[in-house]
């Protein structure tokens, strides 16, 4: 079991690292188109779905662009949370955001947005379940399986499996979606017994339900 375990670490260590260097391959041009068309497809399925709150996140270094899709979703109407990490705890808290201004250089050098500014984090649960209705994560890699590998710190599956614990069997939860380049795609990603699934993946080949891909292979929803 040790040496399974061993050999998950070092495959996730090197598939990090190879994502990153193929991510940060990519020149700024680049960059700026193929997030474009990822934005796109994004907010095609976000207004289809007709949702109306999504939590995403402020792009940092070569991570897939998400700023367009933002920026549509302020000229919607839509509300736009984004994290603040806390460090301390390993946890994060949800906000309330209104332009790119409410954002300051938070954890690790990446935006956040600056408490007393962008409102109350978004703690309780209320309404149809006070979470929003889609949730935008960024990665190093997935699959269409749902398969995300992040950065090791495990911000998003705490922050999944708290909202988890917290929620009634009947609630509707907050679908997640991974954001990412199609270079970013693998046909397996590694994973443990506590890495969450995405719902879907979108990229700028388009979009996958990952939950159809887990039906047919008889893969659960949330891990």
């Amino acid at each position: 079991m040790q040496d399974r375990s061993m050999r998950l670490a070092l495959r996730k260590r090197e598939l990090r690292a190879g994502k990153a260097a193929l991510r940060d391959s990519l020149s700024m041009e680049q960059r700026d188109h193929l997030s474009a068309l990822v934005c796109s497809h994004a907010w095609n399925w976000f207004s289809q779905l007709q949702a109306s709150s999504l939590l995403a996140y402020a792009p940092f270094r070569s991570e897939l662009d998400c700023r367009p899709l933002l920026a549509k979703a302020w000229a919607e109407g839509a509300t736009v949370l984004l994290p603040r990490v806390i460090a301390e705890s390993g946890a994060m808290s949800i906000h309330p955001v209104r332009s790119w201004e409410e954002l300051a250089p938070g954890a690790y050098g990446i935006p956040e947005p600056v408490t007393g500014i962008s409102g109350a984090a978004v703690s309780g649960l209320s309404g149809r379940s006070g979470l929003p209705d889609a949730v935008f994560v960024p990665g190093l890699a997935f699959d269409r399986r749902g398969g995300r590998l992040g950065y090791g710190r495990g911000y998003y599956d705490r922050l999944r499996g708290n909202w988890e614990a917290a929620l009634p069997e009947s609630a509707v939860r907050p679908l997640w979606i991974g954001l990412a380049y199609d270079l970013q795609v693998e046909p397996e990603v590694p994973l443990e017994a506590h890495d969450a699934l995405m719902d879907m993946l979108i990229t700028e080949n388009g979009i996958w339900d990952c939950r159809k891909e887990r039906a047919r292979h008889g893969i659960k929803s949330f891990q």
